[in-house]
């Protein structure tokens, strides 16, 4: 594990997934660690999605963003598409303050976890599943 100023990365294949994640507790950090077991390369981020820290997207697959404090505006969309994110995952206690019509429109993949319950180790099978269909 890498530890720099609050971003954190687990690197530990090759083939994996590259996935950063914003704005996650330090809780669901830890069980999305013991969850990855090792196979997607997951970075984290401990602020949320902004101007400041997009960049950190550069050259993943995957952004998962979690409770969002401020709408996601359609430029952190098109800026993390032109970055190269091909997967989506939404985690917010309400409605996703985000447009999805930008990532419907060029055909990537995404999915809104509304469900607080729903595990954070869930989210490492959508990325299994999304690793398996490419």
């Amino acid at each position: 594990m890498n530890i720099d100023n609050e971003i954190y990365t687990f690197d530990h294949s090759k083939d994996s997934m590259k996935v950063i994640v914003y704005h996650i507790s330090q809780e669901d950090k830890k069980l999305l660690a013991l969850a990855n077991r090792k196979k997607h390369k997951i970075t984290i981020i401990v602020d949320p999605l902004s101007e400041a820290t997009v960049h950190f997207a550069e050259a993943k697959d995957t952004a998962i963003i979690i409770d969002q404090e401020n709408p996601v505006s359609n430029s952190l969309i098109l800026k993390l598409i032109s970055f190269g994110i091909r997967y989506f995952i939404f985690r917010f206690q309400e409605q996703a303050p985000v447009d999805v019509s930008i990532i419907q429109d060029a055909g990537l993949k995404y999915i809104t976890i509304t469900d607080s319950t729903l595990k954070i180790s869930s989210i490492i099978k959508i990325l299994d599943a999304w690793e398996k269909s490419d």
